[in-house]
């Protein structure tokens, strides 16, 4: 996906059938970590919100 300069979008994704897609405190953490490590690169993080079963990025 081509993201434009300037532009703030909404990212979300949810589990298959609203199944948990986090069981621990340590899914969350490697879920940061590796989204830090993919994408930090590529946009800004102005937002996220992680729940049980899915996540919301507000990314620039």
């Amino acid at each position: 996906m081509d993201f434009k300069t300037g532009y703030i979008y909404h990212i979300y994704n949810r589990g298959n059938n609203k199944n948990k897609i986090f069981f621990s405190r340590d899914n969350y953490l490697f879920f940061l970590k590796k989204t830090r490590k993919e994408l930090s690169d590529h946009l800004d993080f102005l937002a996220y919100c992680l729940m049980p079963n899915h996540f919301h990025f507000l990314v620039q």
